[in-house]
């Protein structure tokens, strides 16, 4: 009862409270207007728009980071933005920033091509999001998913709210809890937990990837309280959650193989359902690896045997988990024929990664596991399937394989005896498996098994010996494993490790010949060298092989360059001559010769080769083949494989009479040159243009017979014999511009000269075009000059139809038959195919129906034909119909049925809107002008209808010239930025327009479409009014086009789409066509655009064809901004900038005030200050603009920043502009600090140019604490209680009747203000409104990190110390300069000296430990410890840079660090130098595995250092070698050391002395930089040196000079060092070459000139360190003199390699060359005055008037033999003898 009282009670006086004081009610909508306003409505979540500078700040500073792409132009993104809009908090509470830009040219730099989308940056590394934006669910799914986060060999950190959503959504999840941040600060060591978390931490991110492909989640969290809510205990700690359920490790969490295999064994154990896990193909390939045992049950799901075998498995599911063996299940088809299971279900056990094949009863699980338990506790050689073993072999594992047959006695007898041995071959390495499969064996040369075969490094040895004997087994297993053999192999064998392995080198012998064993034995010594090269060394006796490989002479050698092969054709007996023959082979580019065999091997094989035809004995033919290797090496690069054969009969098969030739095969296509062989220059460009453009090619009779009998379609231009000028050249010429259309068409096009073919088709005049279709010939009659008209015919289809036949096709024809016919039945088939051409046999019968109706019928086999023309299978039969596809769903085998249907699909009429599929909308989108395309989705209910509406306007469009189709391709319509259906999308010349009106409403629609079509709204104007517009209009675009090019009409397209919004930046475009006009602005070719800004003009670089990165470029304001003064800008111009500037300040003015012009003109002072202090300035004339803005008297100043949405008004006098300017900094920056604040460039310029200077980095805005979105929103909270408060006070004061004046509130603001007249006539101050009073509490809120302000605090008190010790202290919240350092993390100090970074790794907040450490520095010269974006710096900027990566905790790196530092002042005195940096990740993009390592970077090219680290001198000797310092295309620069070391190393050295104040000197360089190389090949080291005091050494007065040395004597160069010509013609000049009394050493490109420019010269080829060389080489030095006396120049040169080329064999050795033609010298070196008499003898020799005497000897005996001849041929006959008188 008294309660009741008194709660009655309560309620009367609360009531008469409400009645007295309304403004405390809740809801005081009710209140007068004089009242103080509510405060405002909780805000909606909304996604923060950013633009490119404030996303890169968020992108360095923020780990998970969801960027939102839109565009202007983009429809559905508002759509999609509103569902997003959504999750926005939800992402917030699981710490994932989101964000939205609309920025084009930035979206293209990661990948955005189509509008909108969504990119999701996990600590900088974007993944773009696939799914369905308008799924918001979906999307905060992938945001939040373990997937989305996963980053390549790195541990995810994740929150409590992100780790408890992983928890729920993943079966199986590791977490690994670490100390908070607090705790342990980033490289931060000082604690043991810290450095047990941070060690636990790097050996467990080497197992995150298995774990990932296992399907195990693993993340990271530094969170305490939560590890004290799990009662945890010592962090750091592993805990894994199976089906939410955590489980803690107790193990060591440094050995990550146990965790590993802790986390598999855990996955599967305790399941309640007694479930074999199912495993996806990749994680089956880790479990592999990882597991020691492992049953693979490989299954169909869909197959009831499967399932049957399934349900018995199970139930010994936990039996073998028992006895620790895993069990998996694996529902994949491909992954089984990978392992070799053919017929499914199968089981295979897996025993550290050997595989055994179970071939019993699989319905039996009692006789499984007893199987399995066997091979659990038994040694067993493991049966495997072909692909298991080819596996293995690939892995190049040491395996012994028995091939047998399980049905074969002996087969079975054997292996028993082998089992015996199993383990003493596990012993040795070597796995022992077996296989039954007779074809596997075949593959591998096996006719007969068993038979056992040996792999090591995938190179095969068959065991020859009695297999039922195990110990003599097992001793040649042993010896193979330790024995230094040539393998012997089968043909086989060798087919396969050719294909396999990129060197091999294989030599066919005969075992019986001795001459083979004789060089077998030699050959053995090498073949560790040939693998320590990575080059397999094999051996075949094989007659009949080598025969294949054309091979006529045994024993021979050939290397295997990945399929190429290269015959040695030196000696065999001289092992190591061969083994730099294949080390040089493999090292460097030749052209190899084959046999014809080889050859045609090469041409199967090869896509591009070139085959140059030759005869060795014919030294002109060499000539050419010499100059033919120069360009050996840029065919390789070009993928174009050269090779030289030696074969008169083959060179014959390919009409080819006169020998050298050079025949070009692409794709088996050959083509014949015809041009210089000598010029490789013009070789390689015409061997270029051949792989790179389609041109004719030239033939003989016998390629042409091939081609006709192996193409169907083949045009062959008959031109009989034709002379350069003919008219059959002319033609030809002019042929040349259709051959590219013929190749698109399939159509090869052939030329020849030869006549026997031309006469076999009655080819009677030239030249002549035939065109040959399935080898039927076809003469061409029109007029072979028009070339158009030969297009024309050859590619008519009745030209190209074959009687009788459906033609196959290619794509590229296929596509030119649907352009250009209205009607066309296509079958689609695979090659090959059985059931395909049973069909086509069939459609064979109609195809003369389907002509009659003037439909073609064509056939087409080409790879993924399917995919291309997105068909659900093959074979399949689709009628196009105006490019419109129905494909046939009927009876392909009934061609009546097909007739039936093609005919009522030709006779039809099509009256709605049609269908259409990918490929066939991709090709309207190119070809058809006016498109319109309905986008729907067969899941929306509303599309149906509409569609129904729109088909009675598709008539409408069609007499409009408008196609309208429609797709219901989901996936395409996502990829041009459609989420949501249904959707219409008008194309004009290829260009998307989307419609975001009524599109239900069919007449709105139709309407629409017209005014696209019809909208021209560009203006065109001639060049009068060009100039009139340059010199009238502020801001004018001008797009200049071509009126007959194609394209123009996309590109005026594009940009008339942009046209109105650049009017509201008073941005003028118009179009010209005036070809002379766009060639004086820089367009030689258009189309392209121009901006004229008050007549000064910049031209767009960009892509045109995007038009909203055109309108960027045109409203960016660098663009728009035209002169040194504050710009006038408009409303929309304000906006844009206020977008991408942190920091504006606007002065508001109109024409009509008075005092205005006088406070523009103040304020013009302090405009560049501004600007340097990061401040844009802009001026503008908007009267309702300033008003919206609280600015109500003009002129006034308002100043914009980031961290408010509210300007700040200027209350100040306006004629101060120092005032003003101070005013604005401290707006921008309102911190008063002790240490100096420096930001941009004046932090970078004093960081160059200071000696010593320590830079604290802070920003609140890269602070976790201060720039949370809970922190910011929490602000937002505040500020809206505040306002309450405030509000609710001066309700309560007004009801009350408080004294005070209600006027003093309204003009509270305007106390230090001028007093305000007229806004006419107002004086120079701003009225300003109200302030806001929370406005500087907010900011005291932002500011507030504690962190940050807390060490600043503490570093004040060092600032005076630092400055005693010369140290420059300052601080900045600049995150760009921070980027550029690699400061990620804050707060940071970083301390430079000379420019040289190092980071402080202690407790900033230790004073005097960071005073102490930055006296260190500055005092000892110390190895500096830099980040990852300050090493990218260096490498860039440093010359020469060594870099030591270490690690953490490791005691060897802190030993070998400490012997670096000792030689750190020598690498200083060298110019180079050292730096150390920890970071694991890097390391690995450059091949570090191990820690520490040392890396040389030489103007930015790494050199791993691979000696001892412990040793420093062997380092230092290392870094200062030359061939390692030097650099490519660019002189050294050295220092007065290193010039005095190279003096004393280099017998030929140019140095380079300058000055850098000289201010020719750059010009001179840039000159001298063109010699460079060239300088390098002659043996002349160049170096350049900016010191006086050397100079002054070597006594060089004037600066810049160069100065030759030659063994140290300087010649000084007085010509003008700005012609890099005649510098490099007098550094190689013989004058300045030769040194007296000595014999001057040459290189290869020194001989080659010497060559040149000398009649007379002696080369003397010798050999270093070799005694021969150096005795014949001291007495030669005896006859320089009496040489240079016989105008004989005399040089040596150390090239064993280059004298074979001119014959010398055995070093050392004299060559005598005359006008280039050498002699050998035969006698005795060492007898100087013979070698010199030889000289003199051949120095005067007179080879022409011997030659010219053994001439008329010649002719004389020959005159004398032929009058001889004629006397004994003309001598009359003798008289008969006179008869005796008896005899008559």
């Amino acid at each position: 009862m008294t309660f009741t009282r008194l709660k009655t009670l309560s309620l009367l006086v609360c009531a008469l409270l409400a009645l007295s004081f309304p403004g405390y009610v809740s809801g005081a909508g009710n209140s007068k207007k004089g009242s103080q306003p509510v405060a405002p409505p909780e805000p909606e979540a909304v996604i923060e728009e950013v633009n490119a500078k404030q996303l890169e700040k968020l992108l360095a500073d923020k780990d998970y980071v969801a960027v939102f792409w839109y565009a202007r132009s983009c429809v559905t993104c508002d759509k999609v933005l509103a569902e997003l809009e959504k999750i926005d908090d939800d992402t917030d509470s699981f710490g994932v920033d989101f964000v939205k830009i609309n920025d084009k040219r930035l979206a293209k730099q990661y990948g955005i091509k189509n509008f909108p989308a969504l990119t999701y940056f996990r600590e900088k590394e974007p993944i773009i999001y696939d799914g369905d934006l308008m799924d918001e669910e979906g999307v905060l799914d992938f945001l939040t998913s373990l997937e989305a986060m996963d980053l390549p060999d790195r541990i995810e950190e994740v929150n409590a709210k992100i780790l408890q959503k992983i928890i729920e959504d993943t079966d199986f999840v590791a977490v690994l809890f670490c100390p908070d941040h607090e705790t342990c600060p980033p490289r931060v060591m000082d604690k043991q937990q810290c450095r047990k978390c941070a060690k636990a931490l790097q050996e467990l991110e080497n197992i995150d990837d298995e774990a990932d492909q296992l399907g195990i989640g693993f993340v990271k969290i530094h969170d305490e309280a939560l590890a004290d809510e799990y009662n945890l205990g010592n962090l750091p700690a592993l805990v894994y959650y199976r089906h939410q359920t955590p489980i803690i490790y107790e193990g060591e969490l440094q050995r990550e193989e146990d965790v590993l295999e802790w986390l598999v064994q855990n996955k599967s154990t305790g399941d309640e359902d007694d479930v074999i896990e199912d495993v996806t193909s990749k994680t089956l390939s880790t479990l592999i690896s990882n597991i020691d045992n492992l049953v693979v049950l490989f299954y169909d799901h869909g197959n009831d045997d499967s399932m049957t075998v399934l349900e018995e498995l199970e139930q010994i599911d936990d039996d073998c988990d028992k006895h620790g063996i895993q069990f998996v299940k694996i529902d994949d088809t491909k992954a089984a024929a990978d392992y070799g299971i053919d017929s499914i279900p199968a089981i295979v056990y897996f025993e550290k990664e050997i595989p055994n094949v179970y071939d019993g009863d699989l319905m039996d699980e009692e006789q499984i596991l007893k199987w399995l338990l066997g091979q659990l506790e038994r040694d067993e050689i493991e049966d495997v399937t072909d692909e298991m073993l080819d596996t293995m072999i690939k892995e190049g594992r040491v395996i012994a394989v028995l091939f047998y047959d399980n049905n074969d006695k002996k087969s079975q007898k054997v292996l028993e005896e082998l089992e015996n041995i199993d383990d003493e071959c596990d012993a040795l390495g070597i796995t022992f498996v077996k296989i039954d499969n007779p074809e596997e064996a075949v593959e591998y040369g096996i006719n007969k098994v068993p038979k056992l075969i040996y792999f090591e490094k995938g190179i095969p040895t068959i065991y020859e010996g009695n297999l039922e004997d195990e110990e003599k087994l097992l001793k040649w297993l042993t010896d193979q494993t330790s024995s230094d053999q040539i393998e012997d192999i089968t043909d086989e064998m060798l087919d396969l490790i050719i294909e396999k392995m990129p060197h091999v080198a294989v030599l066919f012998y005969d075992k019986d010949q001795k001459k083979s064993q004789k060089i077998l034995a030699e050959l053995e010594n090498i073949d560790d060298e040939c693998d320590q090269n990575d080059i397999a060394f094999v051996k075949i006796d094989d007659d009949k092989e080598a025969k294949e490989w054309g091979i006529d002479e045994i024993p021979s050698i050939v290397l295997f360059e990945r399929g190429i092969p290269h015959i040695y054709e030196g000696d065999l007996m001289k092992e190591d001559e061969l083994l730099g023959w294949l080390v040089h082979q493999k090292r460097y580019s030749e052209i190899p010769e084959v046999t014809d065999e080889m050859k045609d091997k090469l041409v199967e094989n090869t896509e591009h080769l070139a085959v140059i035809f030759y005869d060795k004995d014919d030294k002109q033919d060499m000539r050419i083949l010499n100059e033919l290797e120069n360009i050996d090496d840029e065919l390789e690069k070009e993928g174009i494989v050269i090779v030289r054969i030696d074969n008169a009969a083959e060179a014959k098969e390919y009409g080819l009479d006169h020998l050298p030739a050079l025949i070009y095969f692409e794709n088996k296509i050959p083509a014949l040159y015809e041009g210089d062989l000598m010029n490789e220059d013009e070789v390689l460009e015409w061997l270029l243009v051949q792989k790179k453009t389609a041109t004719i090619e030239e033939v003989t009779d016998e390629i042409l017979v091939n081609l006709i009998n192996e193409h169907e379609y083949v045009v062959v231009f008959f031109t009989g014999p034709c002379e350069p000028g003919e008219t059959c050249e002319h033609t030809l010429n002019a042929l040349e511009s259709i051959d590219d259309e013929l190749d698109e068409a399939g159509i090869i096009f052939v030329t020849t000269e030869d006549t026997g073919i031309a006469k076999k088709y009655n080819v009677k005049t030239y030249p002549r075009l035939v065109f040959f279709r399935n080898r039927d010939p076809l003469h061409f009659t029109g007029d072979l000059d028009d070339e158009d008209e030969v297009l024309a015919w050859i590619t008519d289809d009745e030209t190209l139809e074959i009687p009788g036949k459906i033609e196959e096709v290619n794509v590229k024809m296929l596509d030119k038959i649907l352009a250009e016919n209205d009607h066309v039945v296509v079958f689609f088939y695979a090659e090959g195919d059985k059931k395909a051409q049973k069909i086509l046999n069939e459609l064979e019968n109609i195809d003369d129906e389907c002509e009659e109706k003037d439909i073609d019928f064509v056939k087409t086999s080409d790879d993924d034909i399917d995919k291309e023309y997105d068909l659900p299978g093959l074979p399949a039969l689709a009628f196009y119909r105006h490019k419109f596809r129905t494909i046939y769903t009927g009876d392909l085998m009934k061609e009546e049925e097909i007739l039936e249907w093609v005919i009522d699909l030709h006779e039809s009429t099509a009256d709605v809107i049609e269908s259409v599929d990918r490929k066939t909308l991709q090709v309207l989108i190119n070809d058809v002008e006016h498109l319109a395309v309905f986008f729907y989705d067969d899941e929306c209910e509303s599309c149906s209808d509409i569609l129904e509406e729109l088909e009675n306007i598709d008539d409408d469009t069609d007499k409009h010239g408008i196609q309208f189709v429609k797709s219901n391709d989901v996936k395409l319509a996502h990829e041009i930025g459609i989420f949501a259906f249904p959707a219409l999308v008008y194309y004009e010349t290829g260009v998307p327009i989307m419609y975001d009106g009524n599109i239900a409403s069919n007449q709105d629609v139709f309407n629409w479409i017209l005014e696209q079509k019809a909208d021209q709204s560009i203006q065109l104007i001639n060049r009068d009014q060009l100039f009139e517009y340059i010199g009238t209009k502020d801001f004018l675009a001008v797009v200049f086009y071509k009126e007959d090019d194609p394209d123009s009409p996309r590109v005026l397209r594009h940009i008339e789409l942009i046209d109105d919004e650049a009017a509201e930046y008073g941005i003028y475009i118009v179009k010209m066509h005036d070809k002379l006009m766009a060639k004086k602005y820089g367009f030689r070719n258009p189309p392209g655009l121009t901006y004229f800004r008050k007549g000064k003009y910049i031209n767009y670089d960009g892509d045109i064809d995007d038009e909203e990165e055109v309108l960027d470029w045109l409203t960016s304001p660098a663009n728009m901004e035209m002169t040194d003064h504050i710009e006038q800008v408009n409303r929309k111009m304000f906006e844009k900038i206020r977008k991408n500037s942190d920091y504006v300040a606007v002065i508001f003015y109109s024409d009509e005030c008075k005092q205005c012009p006088r406070v523009l003109a103040e304020v013009e002072h302090i405009d560049d200050e501004a600007d340097k202090a990061g401040i844009d300035f802009v001026k503008i004339d908007d009267k309702q603009m300033a008003k919206e803005y609280g600015v109500f008297a003009l002129p006034a100043i308002v100043f914009f920043k980031p961290t408010s949405k509210e300007p700040v008004i200027y209350a100040g006098d306006l004629y101060e502009e120092e005032q003003i300017l101070t005013w604005l900094i401290t707006q921008k920056d309102p911190s008063g600090d002790v240490i100096e604040d420096l930001e941009g460039e004046r932090l970078v310029h004093l960081i160059e140019e200071s000696g010593s200077i320590a830079v604290y980095f802070w920003n609140k805005t890269k602070c976790d604490i201060c720039n949370s979105k809970a922190a910011r929103k929490a602000r937002l909270k505040k500020e809206r209680d505040q306002h309450q408060q405030e509000g609710g006070a001066a309700s309560a004061a007004a009801a009350f009747g408080s004294e005070a004046d209600p006027s003093e509130a309204a003009a509270g603001g305007a106390e230090d203000a001028p007093a305000a007249g007229s806004e006419g006539d107002s004086p120079p101050a701003s009225a300003a409104a109200p302030p806001d009073t929370s406005t500087g509490k907010l900011e005291d809120d932002a500011d507030g990190c504690e962190q940050c302000t807390k060490v600043l605090e503490e570093l004040e008190n060092i600032d005076d110390d630092c400055d005693k010790h010369g140290i420059t202290f300052v601080k900045t919240r600049d995150f760009s300069v921070a980027d550029g350092y690699g400061v990620h993390e804050y707060p940071a100090l970083v301390y430079f000296e000379g420019g040289i970074p190092n980071v402080f790794e202690g407790e900033l907040s230790e004073e005097e430990e960071v005073l102490q450490w930055l006296i260190t520095q500055k005092t000892e010269d110390r190895i500096e410890l830099i980040t990852r974006q300050m090493l990218e710096t260096m490498v860039e900027e440093t010359q020469y840079l060594a870099v030591y990566f270490y690690k953490i905790n490791c005691n060897i790196c802190d030993q070998i660090l400490e012997g670096l530092e000792l030689i750190d002042d020598e690498c200083d005195v060298f110019g180079i130098h050292m730096v150390k940096i920890q970071d694991p990740q890097l390391a690995k993009r450059y091949s570090i595995k191990t820690f520490p390592a040392l890396v040389y970077f030489r103007n930015g090219n790494p050199l791993l250092f691979e000696g001892d680290l412990q040793n420093e001198q062997s380092v230092l000797e290392w870094l200062i070698d030359d061939d390692n310092r030097e650099l490519a295309d660019e002189i050294e620069e050295v220092n007065e050391r290193m010039l005095d070391r190279l003096m004393a190393e280099s017998t030929l050295l140019v140095v380079f002395f300058y000055d850098d104040d000289c201010a020719e000197c750059e010009e001179i360089l840039e000159e001298l930089e063109e010699i460079d190389g060239e300088a390098d090949m002659f043996g002349i080291d160049f170096v350049k040196i900016a010191s006086i005091q050397a100079a002054k050494k070597y006594e060089i007065v004037n600066i810049p000079s160069l100065v030759y040395f030659r063994k140290q004597v300087p010649v000084l160069y007085d010509g003008d060092l700005h012609q890099h010509d005649k510098v490099i013609t007098w550094l190689t000049s013989q004058d300045v070459f030769e040194i007296k009394n000595e014999i001057e050493e040459v290189n290869r490109k020194m001989l080659d000139k010497l060559l040149e420019e000398n009649e007379f010269l002696a080369v003397f080829f010798y050999e270093h360190n070799q005694p021969d060389s150096t005795a014949a080489l001291e007495k030669l030095e005896n006859i320089d003199s009496e040489t240079d006396n016989l105008d004989i120049t005399f040089v040596k040169m150390a090239d064993s390699r280059y004298a074979k080329k001119w014959g010398v064999t055995k070093l050392p050795a004299m060559v005598y060359f005359r006008r280039r033609f050498p002699s050998i010298y035969r006698g005795d070196l060492l007898s100087e005055d013979e070698v010199l008499e030889w000289l003199r003898k051949n120095r005067f020799r007179q080879p022409e008037l011997n030659i010219f005497m053994y001439a008329l000897i010649a002719l004389a005996v020959a005159f004398v033999v032929y009058t001889a001849f004629l006397l004994q041929c003309f001598k009359p006959a003798p008289p008969p003898p006179v008869q005796h008188p008896k005899q008559s």
